[in-house]
C-alpha cells in the first residue's frame, strides 16, 4: 500500500551520507506533481527539497476529532469520522545551531505539555458566560544581550533562540522597550530569554443568555481584547495538532494541575517536538468502529457531500413525498397540508448503494409524573440517501463545540411535537461543552466543568465553526494572507506590527504553507498535476464555498390562470386563450414535428420576474445603451440554438427571461431550467445579473437554492482571461450558452471550486456518480415544480415540452429501475444505485400522473416490476 501525501505530514528521508538521525525528518509544506518533488521543513527550521520516491510518511498528526477520513488503501470507499486519537511525542532540546542535544525524552503525552504560546489561533476560550475563539495573540518577547541588557519586542520567537536584525543593523531593537540597560549599536545579536502573551484578541461566538444567535451576541459581547488571565481554556482548535518543530514546556505533575495560562515560561526549559506517533479511532459509515488505527493508514477527506451520513447523526428528515421540511414538501409538490417531517437517527450507510438504515422516532411521550420519557424508536427503515436531509440547526458530530439552547428556542423548533421537552441552560447546569459521542439519538457532551451527560439534539446548538481567519476578517475587515497562515503563528491585528528579526532556528510555522498550498490531496501514484492536461472549456466557472445569498427567499408565484403571450403589440395579459405564434425565430424541431414556440421573442414583462421591482425600464439608459441592448437582442435572435429560448420585454428592455433544455447525456437531460436576467445601466461594462429559478433545489455547484448563479463570467466567482466578463467582447449569448453547456454539463461535481484536481481520481469518482444521481432526481422534481408553477410567458411551452418529451423522461426512469436503456437515451453516467431506484420509486408515480394530465398516453413501460433492483449498471 502506497500512502497518499497530505500537507503537514511528517515524512522521513535519507541523507546521502551519514547515519539516520532526527534530522532525516521533515514536515511536508508543499508538493509539486509535475516533477514529483516536495518541500520539507526540518527540525532546525531549514527547508529541503526531495523527490517523492525518496520519502516515506511516518505520521499524520494533523488528524483531529470530527475530521472525515477515508482508508488510504481504499480511497474510493466509505468514509469515517474520527472519534478519538492518541499522540506520543519525542521531545528534544535544541542548541544554538538548531541541532538536537542529548536531552531527549520519548513517549511524552501532550497532556503533560504546555505550548510556548499557551493559546493558539482558533482555540475556544471562556470568560464568564461568554464563549469565544482566539483570532490573534500578540506577544511580549524579551531579548537578552551579551552585556545583560534586555529589550522587549513583539516578534514571534521561542526562548533560547539566537536572533539578529535581518539587514545586519541593530536599529530594529532601538525602538523597543528596554527592561534592563539601554540600546547600544553593538546590540546586534541577542538570545530570546522569555516569551509571554501580551494579550488575546477574541471573537465572541456564543453566550449563556443568547446562545449562538450572532446578532444578539455581537450586540452585547465583551471587548475583543482580553488579558490571558481573564480567560479559561475550553479546548483547542480542531486543527491545532502537535507537529515537528513545535516548541513547548514539559510540566511537572504539580504544574499540570495549574492553569496552562498561568505557568511562566521563564521557569521551564524549552523543548521541541522531533517526532510523533499518532493512532486514531474511527466510526465508519457502515456502523463499524476501528480503534488504534495508524494515522498513515487514513487519508483526510475534505470533499463531503450532502448525502454522506454517519451513524448517530440525529434529526435526519424524510425528504420523500408526503413529508415536509420546514413546511415545504419533500419533492416540493403534492404534500398534504399539515404533514409533518419525520425525525430519526442514522444507524448506517451503504456508500455503494446510497442507502441509509434509519430508526424513526415516535412523537414525544411523557410519564405520569410529567417528565419526558425519552426518545422512543417507532420503526426501522432502509431509505435512499437522496430522500434524506440533515437539519442544519441540530445536526451535530464528534468534536463539535455546543451550547445549551434556551427553553423558548426549544419550544419553537419544528420538531418540538416529536421530541421530549428539553432542559434549557440554567445557573445550575454547565452551558457549554464538546461532543464526545453519539448514541441512539442522544448526544454525549463533556461540559466545561468536566462532567459528562446525554442530551437530545434540540437541547444544544453548535457554536460557530468558521475558520479563525474568517472571524478575524469579520472583526477587522482584513484579508488573511494564506501563505502566512499557521495554526501557532502570531496573528497580530494591524496595531501589532512585528519587527523583522530572523536568524537561526526560528518558528517552523513561519515557513509553513498549510492552508494556502498548491495541493491538498495528492497521490503518490497519481499526483494532482497529472490531471491538469484534461482540458476544460475556458468559460466554465466553479462555485464558491460561500453563498452570498444564503437564507434569501426564493420567489415562487402561483398562477390560478396561466397566461401565454407571443404578440408583443397586444396586451393579452387577461386572455388565457391566446395560441402560440411563430415570429422572428426559427422553429424548434422535435421528435413529433415542428414545435411552434419561437427561440426569441419580445413580450410585455411578466409580474413574476425576479428583478421586476428593481428594473430600470431602460428609460434612463440613453440612446447608446438602448442600441447596445437591441444589438444583443439581434445576436440572440440569430444565434440561439434550438434548445435555448429567450424572452425580452418591450416595457422593460433591461430584463430578460431564459429557458433552456438539459442536454442529452447529462443528468439534466430533457429538464427545463429558467433564469431571469437584468442588464444594469452600466452594461456592457459590467455583466448582467442572473437569478436561477431553483424552487429550493441545489442541483448544480454553480446554481444555489437561493437563486444565486456563481460563475466567473458573471463576476460572481474568481476567474481570469475569457473566463470573466470582458467589456466589448462578452455577450448575453455567451452567458446563456455557458449556462447550458458548461454549467449543466455531464460531470457537474467537478464544477465545485478546487475540485478539478479530483478528475480521474478514486475520490472524485466516488462523489461524481452519486452527485449525478442526485442531480437527475432534482431535475425530475424541478419538472413537477414547473408544471405546478410555470414562469409567466412559458406556460404553454412547458406543457408542450413535457407533453412531447414525457414518454422519454419516463422511459429513462424506467430504464434505471429495470436495467434496460431506451435507444435515444444517450450515455448519461449514472451508477444506478439501489438508493437511486428507491428514490425513483417515490417520484415516478407523481411524475407519470403529471404527464398523463398533459394528455401524453404513450408512456414507455418495462415489463419487469419496478421494485426489482438488479445489480448496479453504468450506461
Amino acid at each position: 500500500m502506497r500512502t497518499t501525501l497530505e500537507l503537514r505530514d511528517l515524512v522521513r528521508f535519507y541523507p546521502k551520507r551519514g547515519n539516520r538521525t532526527l534530522v532525516d525528518r521533515g514536515l511536508l509544506v508543499s508538493y509539486t506533481g509535475e516533477d514529483r518533488t516536495c518541500t520539507l521543513l526540518r527540525l532546525d527550521g531549514t527547508l529541503v527539497t526531495k523527490k517523492v520516491d525518496d520519502i516515506a510518511v511516518v505520521d499524520r498528526s494533523s488528524i483531529h476529532v470530527g475530521q472525515m477520513v477515508g482508508s488510504a488503501s481504499d480511497v474510493g470507499g466509505q468514509i469515517g469520522v474520527v472519534t478519538g486519537f492518541t499522540t506520543d511525542l519525542h521531545l528534544v532540546q535544541l542548541n544554538e545551531r538548531g541541532g538536537a542535544t542529548k536531552n531527549q525524552i520519548l513517549g511524552v503525552s501532550p497532556a503533560g505539555l504546555r505550548r510556548v504560546r499557551a493559546l493558539s489561533l482558533g482555540d475556544y476560550v471562556l470568560s464568564g458566560s461568554w464563549l469565544g475563539r482566539v483570532v490573534a495573540v500578540p506577544l511580549d518577547v524579551d531579548v537578552l544581550f551579551h552585556d545583560g541588557a534586555v529589550c522587549r519586542t513583539n516578534v514571534a520567537f521561542y526562548p533560547g533562540e539566537r536572533v539578529t536584525a535581518k539587514d545586519g543593523s541593530a536599529t530594529v531593537f532601538k525602538g523597543s522597550r528596554w527592561l534592563s540597560g539601554r540600546w547600544k549599536p553593538e546590540h546586534e545579536i541577542g538570545t530570546v530569554a522569555n516569551v509571554e502573551m501580551a494579550g488575546v484578541f477574541v471573537y465572541w461566538i456564543a453566550s449563556a443568555q443568547h446562545g449562538t444567535k450572532q446578532q444578539l451576541v455581537q450586540e452585547s459581547a465583551p471587548p475583543p481584547y482580553q488579558q490571558p488571565d481573564s480567560l479559561a481554556y475550553l479546548c483547542s482548535a480542531p486543527d491545532c495538532s502537535w507537529r515537528l518543530g513545535d516548541r513547548c514546556f514539559l510540566l511537572s505533575d504539580e504544574q499540570q494541575h495549574i492553569s496552562s495560562l498561568q505557568a511562566h515560561s521563564a521557569l521551564l526549559p524549552t523543548m521541541t517536538v522531533a517526532n510523533s506517533n499518532t493512532t486514531v479511532d474511527v466510526l465508519w459509515q457502515d456502523g463499524t468502529r476501528q480503534y488504534g488505527a495508524r494515522s498513515t493508514s487514513l487519508s483526510p477527506y475534505d470533499f463531503i457531500m450532502e448525502h454522506d451520513f454517519f451513524p448517530g447523526q440525529c434529526c435526519v428528515v424524510d425528504n420523500a413525498p408526503g413529508h415536509t421540511i420546514d413546511g415545504v414538501a419533500g419533492d416540493g409538490v403534492g404534500a398534504a397540508n399539515g404533514s409533518t417531517r419525520r425525525v430519526g437517527v442514522v444507524r448506517s450507510l451503504n456508500s455503494k448503494d446510497q442507502t441509509v438504515h434509519v430508526s424513526w422516532f415516535k412523537a414525544a411521550s411523557t410519564r405520569p409524573d410529567g417528565e419526558a420519557s425519552g426518545l422512543e424508536v417507532e420503526c426501522d427503515d432502509t431509505m435512499s440517501a437522496y430522500d434524506l436531509g440533515r437539519d442544519p440547526d441540530h445536526s451535530v458530530l464528534h468534536g463539535d463545540v455546543v451550547v445549551r439552547v434556551l427553553s423558548s428556542v426549544i419550544e419553537s423548533t419544528p420538531a418540538a411535537q416529536q421530541i421530549p421537552h428539553a432542559k434549557s441552560a440554567s445557573a445550575d447546569l454547565p452551558w457549554v461543552g464538546r461532543v464526545v459521542d453519539l448514541n441512539d439519538g442522544h448526544v454525549q457532551v463533556k461540559w466545561s466543568d468536566g462532567s459528562t451527560s446525554l442530551v437530545i439534539p434540540h437541547e444544544i446548538s453548535v457554536a460557530n465553526k468558521e475558520h479563525y481567519t474568517q472571524l478575524y476578517a469579520e472583526m477587522y475587515g482584513w484579508e488573511w494572507d494564506e501563505e502566512e497562515e499557521d495554526d501557532d503563528d502570531v496573528g497580530a491585528p494591524p496595531e501589532f506590527d512585528a519587527a523583522n528579526v530572523v536568524n537561526g532556528p526560528h518558528d517552523p510555522a513561519d515557513a509553513r504553507n498549510i492552508e494556502g498550498g498548491d495541493c491538498s490531496v495528492n497521490e503518490l501514484d497519481g499526483p494532482a498535476a497529472t490531471t491538469q492536461n484534461v482540458e476544460a472549456p475556458t468559460l466554465v466557472s466553479t462555485v464558491s464555498h460561500e453563498d452570498p445569498n444564503v437564507g434569501g427567499a426564493v420567489m415562487e408565484v402561483g398562477l390560478a390562470d396561466p397566461v401565454e403571450r407571443s404578440d408583443a403589440s397586444v396586451d393579452d395579459s387577461n386572455d388565457d386563450s391566446v395560441d402560440d405564434v411563430v415570429i422572428k425565430a426559427k422553429d424548434a424541431i422535435g421528435d413529433d414535428g415542428p414545435f411552434k414556440f419561437p427561440n426569441f421573442d419580445v413580450l410585455k414583462s411578466p409580474p413574476d420576474h425576479h428583478y421586476l421591482d428593481t428594473a430600470d425600464q431602460g428609460s434612463s439608459g440613453g440612446k447608446e445603451w438602448v442600441k447596445t441592448v437591441q444589438k444583443e437582442w439581434k445576436i440572440l435572435q440569430d444565434n440561439l440554438s434550438e434548445t435555448i429560448y429567450v424572452r425580452a420585454f418591450e416595457d422593460h428592455i433591461d430584463l430578460l427571461r431564459v429557458a433552456m433544455v438539459g442536454a442529452s447525456g447529462t443528468p439534466y437531460q430533457d429538464g427545463l431550467f429558467f433564469f431571469d436576467l437584468q442588464l444594469p445601466l452600466s452594461y456592457p461594462n459590467v455583466p448582467p445579473q442572473v437569478y436561477y429559478h431553483s424552487f429550493g433545489n441545489r442541483l448544480n455547484p454553480n446554481l444555489y437554492a437561493s437563486g444565486t448563479v456563481c460563475l466567473s463570467l458573471l463576476n460572481t466567482f474568481d476567474g481570469e482571461g475569457t473566463e470573466v466578463w470582458v467589456p466589448g467582447t462578452s455577450s448575453l449569448l455567451q452567458v446563456v450558452v455557458s449556462l447550458q453547456a458548461l454549467v449543466l454539463n455531464d460531470q457537474p461535481y467537478y464544477n465545485e471550486a478546487n475540485y478539478e484536481h479530483l478528475v480521474g481520481t478514486p475520490q472524485g469518482h466516488r462523489h461524481a456518480l452519486p452527485y449525478n444521481e442526485n442531480a437527475f432526481l432534482l431535475t425530475l422534481r424541478t419538472m413537477l415544480h414547473l408544471l405546478r408553477r410555470p414562469p409567466r410567458g412559458f406556460e404553454g411551452f412547458i406543457r408542450d415540452h413535457f407533453r412531447r418529451r414525457g414518454r422519454y423522461i419516463l422511459a429513462t426512469c424506467e430504464a434505471y429501475l429495470q436495467g434496460c436503456v431506451p435507444a435515444d437515451h444517450g450515455r448519461m453516467e449514472l451508477s444506478c444505485s439501489t438508493g437511486l431506484r428507491i428514490a425513483l420509486d417515490n417520484v415516478l408515480p407523481r411524475l407519470r400522473a403529471a404527464f398523463t394530465q398533459l394528455g401524453d398516453e404513450g408512456s414507455y413501460q418495462c415489463t419487469a416490476s419496478s421494485h426489482q433492483h438488479p445489480t448496479n449498471i453504468l450506461v
